[in-house]
């Protein structure tokens, strides 16, 4: 009798069994494990989305304190400048500098005069004070500025909402030599810049040259002499010049001459009115003339 073998078929699977049978417990523990490490994953998902919750409200409130914060600190200043007006307390110094333009008279006969325009530097100190306006010029400067200095100061305050009733202001006014200056109260506009500058501790762009007086309101009025000043400030390296509302058109003097005979010639002038800023190029001179009509487009030009 004969006894028949194990067939491969049979072998293969009882050694497929065995294996099995051995990596079944292998195969259970990375089932569990994939299971902890998927509910792990789910668990920090749901504590990140609870803390980009929690960020994004402290985010909020945050923004909103600072908001709050800038509110206050507004309230603060107003009330405070509010308060320094009411006391008219002025317990600082204050200082700044700005060019002036003007018109000098320079006799030529004892029956004629000539005009040429001149600028001349204006040093404003403000202190504590009894309300007092000083003027020193230096050398000898014929021009009236008190009433348009009063006015200014007024201005300023207006402005700058700070009181000057105790303080006192000193203008010095410089020049290269002695001058009679014409239209004094043409630099009331700059004057009333300046005292700004030096209340709010700007600095004065030394290229811009302004001319014009000042009413209380804070308007810009016009001023005679336009085209000399123009030229001075010029000549003084000045980039910008700004004049009154509807000055940026002169008028100026036009020589004709004709020759009537051989020897003989009659010169004729006469008045034409031109845009100023292209009349100064014809001098030869790169100005730019722009119009301001009150004193806080002035200080968008003058104040850095």
């Amino acid at each position: 009798m004969k006894t028949r073998g194990i067939s491969p078929l049979t072998v293969t699977l009882i050694v497929s069994l065995v294996l099995n049978a051995m990596l079944m417990p292998i195969l259970l523990a990375m089932y569990d494990k994939n299971k902890t490490l998927n509910n792990t994953i789910t668990t920090l998902t749901v504590q990140y989305n609870e803390l980009s919750q929690k960020f994004q409200t402290i985010l909020e409130e945050l923004n909103y304190t600072k908001s709050q914060l800038q509110y206050y600190k507004q309230q603060v200043d107003y009330y405070s400048r509010l308060i320094e007006r009411i006391e008219g307390n002025f317990s600082k110094y204050a200082s700044s500098s700005i060019f002036l333009v003007a018109v000098k008279e320079i006799p030529q006969s004892f029956f004629t005069v000539k005009y040429e325009g001149v600028t001349m530097t204006c040093n404003v100190e403000i202190t504590e004070g009894n309300g007092r306006i000083l003027v020193n010029t230096n050398p000898r400067i014929g021009i009236d500025l008190q009433s348009s200095v009063r006015t200014a100061v007024i201005v300023a305050e207006n402005y700058t909402g700070i009181s000057l009733k105790n303080a006192d202001i000193i203008l010095s006014i410089s020049s290269k030599e002695p001058v009679e200056v014409v239209d004094g109260p043409s630099a009331g506009a700059a004057i009333t810049v300046a005292i700004i500058a030096a209340l709010l501790n700007s600095n004065i762009n030394r290229t811009v040259y302004m001319t014009g007086t000042i009413n209380p309101d804070g308007s810009i009025g016009p001023v005679s002499g336009i085209v000399e000043k123009a030229i001075a400030a010029a000549k003084s390296s000045g980039k910008v010049f700004l004049v009154p509302p509807g000055q940026s058109k002169v008028a100026v003097k036009i020589e004709k001459k004709h020759q009537i005979a051989p020897g003989y010639t009659i010169i004729e002038y006469t008045w034409k009115v031109v845009d100023l800023q292209y009349y100064l190029k014809s001098l030869g001179f790169n100005i730019t003339v722009i119009e301001v009509s009150n004193i806080e487009e002035a200080c968008h030009y003058v104040l850095l």
